[in-house]
């Protein structure tokens, strides 16, 4: 009875320190949209190291848990048994700790699904970690030996070395019951949205939804009340959570950014949306990981012209791939009012701090100039303002609006740090971007500093993307590679095309690169943040 009490409140005891060495894995699971492919990807990802402290913290553990059971074997095995548990709670807790250095460059958001899998989690932490301490004593007693009494808990020890695997087993539990109930959230936010006479408009894109969402939200706002998706809300969920908020009560226009990783995800999306209007930036190379292909993206993106019941306003350079698709039917094509950037962007001057140009509407010219920066920001203006004339605006209002925009977080958005031009572009992570960013970089006179760790979700096109990247990269003063995921065909491609070798530094970690940068910067120079990895690459 009393080895009983001593394994439940070892139990009780190990529960607690490897829920909270665990906190990390909560986080790093959220960014992977709760998939658990992409978890262990992030778990075996050597930049993180996460796993290889869990092995130290293991080693540690066995180690010192023999060692106590050696030392205490004089005080009888019932004792020297349980005070081996001790070591375990000791570097458990320096885990926990030491962990808490490495942040995860987004935070965890404690939201109700991650309360209902820590709780998952920590029930099965405690039956686990009962049963293994419950087997160890029946091995023990079956062998009935005087050392093995002594040493019968010292393997509970290797049992952080599970942790990663109880957790993306607490999640394959829990995910059913949380697919159900976002089930039935998205379809209250579908019965809001039936009974309501909001216009409803889709962005749709490999590349600039939020920017050209951010942008029409500011142009519509001139003549109507507008709510868009917040930030890079683009799942039915974030759809969801944007039409029951109490602020869609008497809006007039809903904006609804809408993302993609695979062939329906679109078509799912305008079922819960029903958009009368579509924006459709264009496509790129960009999720070609999930979708599988290039022609998947194509395709999987072109499911907006099927759920779109008006007009879809697509950049000019999907015009020969759609007009040639033969998946899309004659009247889903005929929906299309394709934007010809050459044609109607007029006196364009892509400046260091700003950019201004002309864009001729069939009521009138407009001229922006605006913070926003190179040429894609005008061709985005461009989009937004096309479909805002569509939707009533006049080039006046158009105009007005336009003069009030501003960057969106994260892309593109310059400030000015003690002389210092600072460019961050860590939210872009597709190819036709960042050749933009570049290129918005090179218009700066003093000397200018790239800090990139590559592209991601490119698939079998990241190699070939990457060393693309590293190419442009060429002729500036200093390129700095981060981390080891992509960095090698970005060096490769950077040499390759004639890049200077002295003027190229890898570095493991953005800290390590703020670090160098904060003694090799000046007055004047430009540097450009581009694509800050989320921790789940």
């Amino acid at each position: 009875m009393d080895d009983l009490w001593l394994r439940i409140a070892a139990c009780v005891a190990c529960t607690g320190f490897f829920f909270a060495g665990s906190l990390k894995m909560f986080g790093a699971l959220q960014q992977s949209g709760y998939r658990g492919s992409g978890f262990f990807r992030w778990l075996k990802n050597k930049e993180n190291l996460y796993y290889n402290r869990i092995v130290l913290w293991t080693t540690m553990s066995v180690l010192l848990a023999a060692f106590f059971s050696v030392c205490f074997s004089f005080a009888g095995a019932r004792l020297a048994s349980g005070i081996s548990l001790a070591p375990l709670l000791f570097i458990s807790l320096l885990f926990f700790l030491a962990d808490r250095k490495y942040a995860l460059k987004v935070p965890l958001k404690v939201t109700g699904r991650i309360k209902r899998l820590a709780a998952v989690y920590v029930f099965f932490l405690a039956a686990i970690g009962f049963f293994f301490l419950s087997l160890l004593e029946f091995g023990a007693s079956v062998i009935d030996k005087p050392l093995i009494h002594c040493f019968k808990f010292a393997p509970f020890a290797f049992f952080p070395l599970l942790l990663p695997f109880i957790f993306a087993l607490s999640n394959a539990v829990s995910s059913p019951f949380e697919n159900a109930r976002n089930g039935k959230f998205v379809k209250r936010a579908g019965q809001v949205l039936n009974e309501s006479n909001i216009i409803r408009v889709a962005v749709v894109g490999s590349y600039g939804k939020t920017s050209v969402k951010n942008i029409l939200k500011t142009l519509l706002s001139e003549k109507y009340s507008v709510i868009a998706t917040p930030h890079s809300f683009n799942t039915p969920i974030g759809i969801a959570k944007t039409v029951l908020n109490g602020e869609f009560a008497g809006k007039e226009v809903l904006i609804a950014e809408m993302g993609a990783r695979r062939i329906g995800d679109i078509e799912e999306l305008c079922a819960l949306v029903k958009p009368d209007y579509a924006l459709f930036t264009g496509v790129c190379a960009q999720h070609v990981e999930s979708f599988g292909s290039e022609g998947n993206v194509f395709k999987g993106k072109c499911e907006i012209l099927r759920g779109t019941n008006g007009t879809v306003v697509c950049g000019g350079g999907l015009e020969p791939h759609i007009m040639g698709a033969e998946f899309l039917s004659e009247e889903e094509k005929a929906k299309c009012a394709f934007v010809p950037f050459d044609g109607l962007i007029r006196n364009l001057r892509l400046g260091a701090t700003e950019t201004e140009f002309d864009f001729l509407l069939s009521s009138g010219t407009v001229h922006v100039k605006t913070k926003l920066l190179g040429r894609h920001s005008a061709e985005n203006i461009a989009l937004a303002a096309y479909l805002a004339e569509k939707m009533g605006l006049t080039a006046v209002e158009i105009e007005r609006a336009a003069a009030k925009l501003a960057p969106t977080a994260h892309r593109l958005e310059l400030s000015e740090n003690g002389g210092v031009y600072i460019l961050d572009d860590s939210y872009n992570s597709n190819p036709r971007g960042a050749k933009e960013a570049i290129e918005a970089l090179r218009r700066f006179n003093g000397r200018k500093f790239v800090v990139t760790p590559g592209l991601v979700e490119t698939g079998i096109l990241e190699e070939k993307i990457s060393r693309e990247l590293g190419a442009q990269l060429v002729g500036l003063d200093s390129v700095v590679l981060v981390g080891g995921t992509l960095v090698a065909p970005v060096k490769a491609g950077y040499l390759e095309a004639g890049g200077d070798g002295e003027k190229l530094r890898i570095l493991p970690t953005l800290e390590d690169a703020q670090g160098y940068l904060e003694t090799a910067l000046s007055l004047g120079d430009a540097v450009l943040f581009l694509n800050d990895l989320p921790d789940a690459y």
